[in-house]
């Protein structure tokens, strides 16, 4: 009806009736919601409406729409926060129930020394994932004795590390020296938790990634350190070797844009993103304001519809 009055605004009721065939009672009701909607206001003469446009009249209603699609949004990202949280939780409980292939550890000095023991023991390789900010000059030496004895061992060693430490010539020192004896360092825009994987039979991962302290779990059960390898495959793949700049499509996302959108869509606060990326909130925030410049959008919001709209996530 909508349509046959922007062709013919000068139809009336009757009108209406003869060329739309339909009841008179239901193109009232039908003229009814249309002036509601505000597609139709009434004329001077009673028995004519006027078409508006409709960009004008459903600009409200799409605003109000828009607004309601934000709030629930943010109803979804709290909870599946809230879900994460509680899933955590459980899983930490049955582990400390005394799950059969699961071992907790209990303060730092315990996991650095398991960890160790563990090192020594492998057999074929040695994979980790080292999130966080860039490793001290002292911590980065620490590592070295036992590295270089898996490494004369014939033990293959895999590392991948966040790109911020692309920026720390210590770290980038001792990937130059771990590579030259045959080891692998690689690096991605975030990692998705702190891992170390022992000849595909051993998982060790933090009790609390968010507090070292609380201790770490030793894993060896099959079928989660299958899915654990199977993770690091998979980021190891998109890793960047260290010594080469991460490529850079002007039409096609980077990792780090990828990763950025992902935190925007989990919920993550610029604190939470800025750990995620061992990187400063500043630092957050302008990667922030060049993937909002890059999308040409003047809101996360915004950023994260227009990054769905190009198929980016």
């Amino acid at each position: 009806m909508y349509r046959a009055l922007l062709i013919h605004p000068d139809w009336n009721m009757a009108d209406i009736q003869r060329h739309v065939g339909v009841a008179d009672e239901e193109i009232r009701a039908s003229l009814d919601r249309l002036t509601k909607v505000s597609l139709l206001r009434s004329s001077a003469t009673a028995e004519q409406f006027v078409p508006v446009n409709p960009q004008v009249g459903l600009g409200p209603l799409l605003d109000e729409i828009k607004a309601e699609l934000d709030e629930r949004q943010a109803k979804l990202s709290r909870a599946q926060a809230t879900v994460a949280t509680l899933a955590s939780e459980y899983t930490s409980a049955r582990v400390q129930a005394g799950a059969e292939g699961v071992e907790r550890l209990n303060g730092v000095e315990n996991v650095r020394a398991r960890l160790t023991e563990l090192s020594q023991q492998a057999r074929a390789e040695v994979r980790a994932f080292m999130p966080g900010g860039v490793l001290s000059s002292a911590a980065l030496e620490a590592c070295r004795p036992l590295d270089q004895h898996n490494l004369d061992r014939g033990v293959r060693m895999q590392t991948v590390y966040l790109d911020s430490v692309r920026n720390d010539a210590a770290t980038v020192d001792y990937a130059t020296w771990f590579a030259a004896r045959g080891g692998q360092t690689r690096t991605v825009p975030s990692l998705p938790m702190r891992l170390i994987l022992c000849d595909r039979s051993v998982a060790v991962i933090p009790v609390n990634e968010e507090a070292s302290r609380e201790g770490a779990f030793v894993i060896r059960l099959k079928s989660v350190v299958a899915a654990l390898d199977e993770l690091f495959d998979l980021v190891w793949e998109r890793a960047t070797p260290l010594g080469e700049a991460p490529a850079i499509d002007g039409d096609e996302p980077s990792e780090r844009d990828l990763a950025l959108l992902k935190m925007l869509e989990d919920g993550l606060t610029d604190e939470g993103v800025g750990r995620k990326l061992g990187v400063s909130i500043r630092t957050v925030r302008r990667l922030m304001a060049d993937l909002l410049k890059r999308l040409n959008a003047q809101s996360r919001f915004q950023a994260g519809v227009e990054a769905a709209r190009r198929g980016w996530l």
